[in-house]
């Protein structure tokens, strides 16, 4: 790679000119640096690009969609792998600035859950345990809006997707030696389906009414004050815990104040929305609530019943340890194995023989037929667990 001015590009010509180059690339190295600590979406400041022979600085800041447009149509192009780094957040910085996500994508932390090097592995662990080079450390927590960007802050910038490229070869590699790398590219391409950042209302109100003691008859105000805060988090570009917090939501849904006096008694309640207009928004949404005849979603209905019992929770507790055993002797982090939801209805499934197993979609087929056989016997009481010199836990 060569040697490149450490400087943040604002030219649209300089734009344009790194967009042909990207366009003859096969892969594309990407990264982002954005605030958010005082806004709903994330503001993205830089944008850090790399094919195998160059790398770029691009001030986001200073430049418009329409001078992007040469970079973001890299970004999109089917013909060119787009390598990322825990991909979320670069891809909501992405849709939220250009209404763009960038595919195909592999991304690197996948890559590497796929190899045996852990789950959600930070980019500088990665890079030190593939390519032993320490990246710099204490740039957590820079103000990326700040202009002109130190030096430092630079070269931290550039080495964070400088190094994405080999590291993605060298993954790709191992994949290929354990099957992998076709499994790895499909997990990956989930970070480029646009309905994974736009979390629906009903999610958001189904997850806090399955969270402590909740009256599945408050349901339907819960919803509609959830709904609420989410169109104004848009409106005002603010962090949802800002305007009201979860719980404040919850106390809402079951009291179901008529008054903006009652508003105000809200700890965690933003003290503009309980005053004047913005506090008849929140009580119209309490009415609707009130009023409404939506129907209460299976899985509150049956939130108890989805409650593991007390016998029931320590034997999840020895199926993770089980699937810790396989995530070390497969190489596999065991997310990719059992997904944590799926691990009480796997408890429940009580196999009569392996095929049970595979047909219930509840384990991934790449455990493959050894480890499927193995899980088979631990919950059939065939195998358990044991101590072995007081050190190592196996399956025997």
């Amino acid at each position: 790679m060569s040697v490149l001015p450490l400087e943040l590009i604002s030219d649209p010509k300089q734009v344009a000119a790194i967009g042909k180059t990207l366009a003859q690339a096969t892969l594309i190295a990407f990264d982002t640096e954005f605030i958010r600590e005082s806004t709903f979406y994330p503001k993205l400041e830089v944008l850090q690009l790399a094919t195998l022979e160059d790398a770029w600085l691009i001030d986001t800041q200073s430049l418009s969609k329409k001078d992007m447009q040469p970079i973001l149509d890299a970004l999109t192009n089917p013909n060119i792998l787009k390598i990322v780094h825990a991909a979320h957040g670069d891809q909501e910085c992405l849709l939220s600035a250009y209404d763009t996500l960038a595919a195909p994508l592999f991304d690197t932390a996948v890559g590497a859950s796929l190899c045996g090097l852990g789950d959600n592995i930070g980019l500088g662990n990665l890079i030190r345990s593939i390519l032993g080079i320490e990246l710099p450390k204490g740039y957590a927590r820079t103000n990326w809006s700040k202009r002109p960007l130190p030096k430092p802050v630079l070269e931290y910038a550039l080495l964070d997707v400088k190094h994405l490229i080999e590291v993605s070869q060298i993954l790709f590699q191992r994949l290929d030696e354990n099957g992998r790398r076709a499994w790895s590219l499909d997990l990956s391409s989930k970070f480029s389906e646009r309905r994974l950042y736009e979390t629906p209302p009903e999610d958001i109100a189904k997850r806090l009414a399955q969270s402590g003691k909740f009256n599945v008859r408050d349901y339907a105000v819960l919803l509609e004050l959830v709904r609420w805060r989410e169109e104004r988090v848009r409106e005002l570009n603010v962090p949802r815990r800002w305007l009201a917090e979860d719980g404040v939501l919850i106390d809402l849904a079951k009291i179901k104040p008529t008054t903006s006096e009652q508003l105000q008694g809200f700890r965690g309640l933003s003290k503009g929305e309980a005053k004047g207009p913005h506090a008849e928004r929140i009580l119209s949404a309490v009415l609707r609530g009130v009023s409404s005849d939506a129907e209460v979603p299976i899985e509150i209905k049956r939130r108890n019943i989805l409650q593991p019992s007390s016998d029931e929770g320590m034997g999840m507790d020895l199926l993770r340890v089980v699937l810790d055993i396989f995530s070390d002797e497969y190489q596999i982090a065991a997310k990719h194995i059992v997904q944590p939801q799926n691990i009480l209805p796997l408890l429940r499934l009580h196999p009569k023989e392996v095929s049970d197993i595979t047909e219930s979609g509840l384990v991934s087929p790449q455990l493959g037929e050894q480890g499927l056989a193995s899980l088979f016997s631990f919950l059939t009481g065939e195998k358990s667990l044991v101590l072995e010199a007081g050190k190592k836990v196996r399956l025997k």
